[in-house]
This record gives C-alpha cells, structure tokens and sequence, in this order.
C-alpha cells in the first residue's frame, strides 16, 4: 500500500546516449594527448638549454663535423684511427654518411673491412684508406667537408658512398647557440620535412608527441604498405623521397662536377659507390614498376657517365639481409659484403696504383 501523494512509479535512471558515451572518451582522449603534447614541449624547451657538443661539434661552413677526441673520433675529425704522414703512401679517403659512420668499432665499418681487404692485397705500408663517414651528411655536406678539411689529408683518391637520402642540401640539424651545438636535438631540417607530398604527414610532423612516437615505431610502421595511389612507402619518407624527384640531380649532378674538378687540380681521381635502399628489394614495388623503383641508380649512373666518373652501384652485391631494420643501414655482414664489393671494384677498375700485389684474394678472411 503507498501513501497518499506518492507515485508508484519508480524513480527516471539517467542513461547516456551514444553520442555522450563517444564523446565522453574522446574528449578524455584529446585532454590527455594535449597533456602529453605540452609535457613533450617542456621536456624539449628544457633539453635545448642543456651542454651540446657531445659526439658533434658546429661548423660554420658544414653544419657540424665529428668532435676530435670525442669516442674513438681521431684528432682529424675522423671515426677512425689515428692519421699518420702519408710518407709516400697512396692514399684513399672515403666520403660519406652514417652508412660509412657505423660499425661496432673503427675496423668494423664498410670502410674499415674494405681496409683489410686493400691492404692485405698490396705490400705492407703502401696504401692508406681513410674513413670520412659522418653521420647525417649530404652530397653537399660531403663535397663542403671535401673542401675544407679533405683537401689537407692529400688523397690520391676520393670515393664518395652515396646514399638515397643524400640529396637534400642539408638533412639534419641541430640547436645552435652563440657558434656551439646546445642540447640534444637532431631532426630533419623543416626543408627535408616539407618535400613529402602529404598534409597528413606535415601535421603529425608538427607534433612532438607524433613525432616520438613514430621514432619509438618506426620499425613496425616501415612494413605498413601507403596505399594512397598506389604510392610507395619511400615517397613518403623525407630523407629519401628526392631520390625519386627530377628537381634534386641537377644539383647532385653539379656537385659531383665540382668534385671530379677539384680532383683534376688537386691530383686525385674520383669515383661514386651507391648504396640501395630496402625497399627496392620488394618484390611487389619490382612487379609494379621495377624502371620508377630503380631510378635513383640510373640517374645516378648517367651523370656519372656524362662525367666519366666510375661508378659502382651496390644493389645486386647486397640483399634484404645485409640492411638493418631502417633498409638504410647496412648490417655486419652487409659491412663485409660492401668492403669485399668495393675493393673488388677498385682492382678491377684499376683505380689503385698499380703496385705488385701479394697475391691474397680480395674478400679471403
């Protein structure tokens, strides 16, 4: 029985409708990425004040080059061993990036078993090969380092390691202060950020948060195929996407000109070695259109021509697992392989002095 006045019904439950129960989350969500976005911000703002010069040092007219003394940096600027006088030794200085940079020390680089292989076929003392790599560098950078402090180490013979993301003028920077490197910030120039064609790409780039966290996933993100347009997965990468580009030779073609000139006065010869990018290794990139897949190889390889400069091209010397996760970088055994392709090429190609051999194989360990 109830009393009098009060309704029988029960009590209205409050129940949200779908466009709270998505809203709600998604709001949650964004508050939390902005939280997020702001702590990046702070964290970056705050590195940037911090001590630099660490494994880099500023250069007013390169960038940056290696800091002397820093690590097993010699005191040329060089990831390698000590320089010593050239004392009537020819010598072979090999420029490039991270590729010619990396190894687990100074002997394991490309450029450090393609050492080995040179020296173990010519008499003791009678070749030097000296290892140039610098991480981040360009053509451009390359040819500037040539310049400026190549020229002093009197090679008779200059090898440039081209790379697919080595045409931009400049690829990575950092936070400089007063002539010095502050912080830790090394990322893609905003010129190399803006030649990918996407705006989706342009601002997730403008994230800090995005941005760590496609450096956290790269190697998950790498094996996503883009679907748009039946694009490829380089095009969208903004270290190599010029490769791909008509605009960018020109430029490359022009520097190395201006490299096999400074060779003709200086008294070296030069050649160019072009390292491969994974993706052009895949299978159904090759099927699709196997002549826009290997462009940059045949670009490279007609200025080449035009110059008279000999060239090397690497792809069919290496495979898939020779190159690290980032299909930029090549893996122990891809260091070996390189060295062995390379020295092979140099005997053959007769760009060695022509000295009595002793006789052991190029590429026997």
């Amino acid at each position: 029985m109830t009393g009098k006045g009060v309704s029988s019904k029960p009590a209205k439950q409050f129940r949200p409708g779908l466009t709270v129960k998505v809203l709600v989350p998604v709001v949650a969500m964004l508050l939390t990425m902005g939280a997020l976005e702001a702590t990046f911000r702070i964290a970056e703002a705050v590195t940037a004040r911090r001590a630099g010069e660490g494994w880099a040092t500023y250069d007013s007219d390169i960038g940056y080059r290696l800091n002397p003394g820093f690590g097993d940096t010699n005191a040329h600027g060089l990831r390698d061993h000590a320089v010593t006088p050239k004392a009537g030794r020819f010598r072979l200085l090999m420029l490039g990036d991270s590729v010619g940079y990396y190894g687990d020390d100074v002997d394991d680089t490309y450029v450090g078993h393609l050492r080995r292989l040179i020296q173990k076929a010519y008499p003791p003392e009678s070749v030097d090969v000296l290892n140039a790599g610098i991480r981040g560098y360009t053509n451009y950078q390359e040819l500037l380092f040539l310049e400026k402090y190549g020229l002093a180490l009197e090679p008779d013979l200059v090898g440039v390691g081209f790379v697919l993301n080595d045409l931009h003028k400049v690829l990575h920077q950092f936070t400089v202060k007063n002539g010095r490197i502050v912080g830790e910030t090394y990322d893609f120039t905003p010129e190399a950020v803006g030649t990918v064609d996407s705006w989706l790409y342009q601002t997730a780039r403008k994230s800090r948060l995005l941005v760590w966290a496609r450096r956290r996933l790269d190697t998950v993100v790498a094996r996503v195929e883009y679907s748009v347009d039946k694009g490829y997965a380089f095009d969208y990468r903004p270290d190599v996407n010029p490769a791909w580009k008509d605009s960018f030779w020109p430029t490359i073609e022009s520097q190395v000109r201006e490299m096999r000139d400074l060779g003709r006065k200086n008294g070296f010869g030069l050649f160019v070695v072009v390292f491969p990018f994974g993706d052009q290794y895949r299978d159904e990139y090759l099927a699709r259109d196997r002549e826009y897949v290997m462009k940059p190889q045949r670009m490279l390889r007609e200025i080449c021509q035009r110059l008279n400069v000999p060239y090397l091209d690497l792809y069919d010397s290496l495979d898939p697992s020779h190159l690290d996760e980032d299909r930029i970088h090549l893996t122990k055994s891809g260091r070996v392989r390189a060295g062995d392709a390379i020295a092979s090429f140099l005997l053959s190609s007769q760009l060695l002095p022509l000295l009595p051999l002793t006789g052991a194989p190029v590429g026997s360990r």
